[in-house]
């Protein structure tokens, strides 16, 4: 019975921690992205460090290689990476430059992504990852935030970035920046 106790108390311990250090809002590291306009102002900084567009429309997605959350995360990203090759959209995946070396074990995770390294001071105010932005016909903001809603959120459903690809797809997407939400992350410059 004591053993059970021990236990007991090791897995609170655990799940403590794991709360204090993953679970947090989207933007608790950097309140600015509240401000559409300062995400605008943001995103279109970043499409000028990335190659030319080439379809319709890409997702961007940020992701640490060295993340805990990512056990979570990596179904979205496949599912989302299926969606938008089946829609003809480009998907890219920005990780830090430091991680260079992990990009071939990176590309064999998911192979229909284009891999790309950005210095860590070229996005150094972004908030979380991993998370994902949707860039647009005219190269507008169309999505801002994470793969998914919630700490364990639905593993069968990629929803709203489902969602706004195909509503891009249709022509009827309006800009969505999900920035308040509660999930698992880790700081961009971790």
């Amino acid at each position: 019975m004591a053993g059970l106790g021990v236990w007991l108390v090791c897995l609170l311990a655990l799940a403590s921690w794991y709360q204090a250090h993953y679970i947090h809002g989207f933007t608790d590291h950097n309140p600015k992205f509240l401000n559409a306009d300062h995400n605008d102002q943001w995103f279109e900084n970043l499409i000028t460090l990335l190659p030319p567009k080439t379809s319709q429309g890409r997702v961007i997605q940020f992701w640490q290689p060295k993340c805990l959350c990512n056990r979570f995360a990596l179904p979205h990203s496949l599912k989302n990476t299926q969606i938008a090759r089946s829609l003809g959209v480009e998907h890219i995946t920005i990780i830090p430059s430091r991680y260079q070396s992990d990009i071939p074990t990176l590309q064999a995770l998911n192979p229909n992504t284009q891999l790309i390294t950005l210095d860590e001071k070229q996005l150094s105010d972004w908030p979380a990852s991993p998370s994902v932005l949707i860039e647009g016909p005219f190269s507008q903001l169309l999505y801002i935030g994470p793969l998914g809603y919630g700490a364990f959120c639905s593993q069968a459903s990629t929803g709203v970035i489902e969602q706004q690809l195909i509503h891009m797809d249709k022509g009827t997407i309006r800009p969505f920046h999900n920035v308040v939400g509660k999930g698992c992350f880790c700081p961009w410059n971790e």
